[in-house]
């Protein structure tokens, strides 16, 4: 008999990955697009949230139709975690995920905190004290 150990905080974690996601891709800056690797970055506040996909343009010696794409991708030794996902809080690391195309995911860093509830809240597009830089706010 075999055991599989499941963390009981894989289903918030990847809740909250979802919450940061479309924040850091709506409104973050690209950082670097060259090989294989793209990374986007977001400072906003008490927030510094990085998000890289193993996506790139193509070179102009490339072709750019989904047969060859997936020629490449099967030539590919294996399954790798080519996303991820770093989230800071008032400098401290408190996320930290890689994941692949098939649903795995690894958890590098998860601090549990207030933070959390902030992050949802942002989701939800609702305002928190934390989302608003301290030189924005109106006291």
């Amino acid at each position: 008999m075999s055991l599989k150990l499941v963390s009981s905080n894989d289903h918030l974690v990847v809740a909250l990955r979802d919450c940061f996601l479309p924040i850091v891709r709506a409104n973050g800056i690209l950082q670097i697009q060259r090989d294989g690797l793209r990374r986007i970055a977001l400072l906003k506040g008490p927030w510094s949230i990085t998000h890289w996909t193993p996506f790139r343009d193509l070179s102009p010696d490339e072709a750019s139709s989904p047969g060859y794409r997936h020629a490449v991708e099967v030539q590919r030794p294996g399954p790798t975690m080519g996303y991820g996902l770093d989230v800071l809080h008032l400098g401290k690391r408190i996320l930290g995920l890689l994941w692949s195309d098939d649903g795995k995911i690894q958890v590098t860093a998860f601090a549990r905190g207030d933070w959390e509830q902030q992050a949802l809240a942002m989701r939800m597009g609702l305002s928190t004290e934390d989302d608003v830089p301290a030189n924005d706010r109106a006291d």
